[in-house]
């Protein structure tokens, strides 16, 4: 699987392309990765050298997904400066985010039903889901739900419990609470909630749509900026 897309840092649009190989891992509450993630990314070196040039460099890298710790890590990384006039001296590369970059490559490992999801959490700024008049999902797949996103940032690295905060639109309390029903309702140790799994996203899928269409509307208008588009959030 390969996935070609705009990435958005900032007010910088960078173009990326990832690709997923590997024989496919069954992770709770029922996602399918693939193990390996490699590819490029374009970086806006404007952000990184005093010199002020627009055009990108590119990052390169390798993602390998370890069962034992239950998450992507970085395998090897690099930076190409092209023809820019600056060294790829380690004071640069320090100031190059990889993890930001690699939680944007682990987006090619999930499937594709799972996108959405997997981008919730950049409502956060609007209040998440439960700001959606629409957000009606039953107790039931309100916990897959929460299963759902708890493994995503888990698998990048990320605070889990607060991307449930941040996706759905709970306090911190009220997520982890969330978070302990999905242990005991068993998604987060079993793997057979697949097909649950796909139906919630479906029905997640709407509201991310409308979500997009206003954001891309203020665009227009001149309100906000890109970086309100799409995943990305540091």
């Amino acid at each position: 699987m390969s996935i070609a897309r705009n990435i958005w840092h900032d007010v910088h649009m960078q173009t990326a392309s990832f690709n997923s190989s590997g024989a496919t891992i069954t992770v709770p509450p029922g996602i399918a990765l693939r193990p390996v993630v490699d590819g490029w990314t374009d970086l806006s070196i404007s952000d990184l050298s005093p010199v002020g040039d627009e055009r990108p460099a590119r990052a390169t890298l390798r993602l390998e997904y370890s069962e034992s710790k239950g998450l992507f890590e970085v395998a090897a990384f690099g930076i190409d400066r092209g023809d820019l006039p600056f060294e790829v001296s380690g004071a640069l590369l320090r100031t190059v985010r990889v993890h930001a970059i690699a939680r944007d490559a682990i987006f090619a490992a999930l499937p594709s039903w799972l996108r959405e999801i997997a981008q919730l959490r950049t409502l956060g700024a609007r209040g998440g889901l439960r700001s959606f008049a629409e957000f009606d999902l039953s107790g039931d797949d309100a916990v897959l739900l929460t299963a759902l996103v708890y493994r995503i940032a888990e698998i990048s690295g990320e605070n889990p419990a607060l991307a449930v905060a941040e996706s759905i639109g709970l306090k911190q309390r009220t997520a982890t609470n969330w978070v302990q029903r999905a242990r005991t309702a068993g998604f987060m140790t079993d793997i057979d909630h697949g097909k649950a799994a796909r139906r919630v996203a479906q029905a997640i899928k709407p509201l991310w749509n409308a979500h997009l269409s206003e954001v891309f509307t203020s665009l227009k208008a001149g309100e906000g900026t890109a970086s309100e588009a799409t995943h990305g959030n540091d």
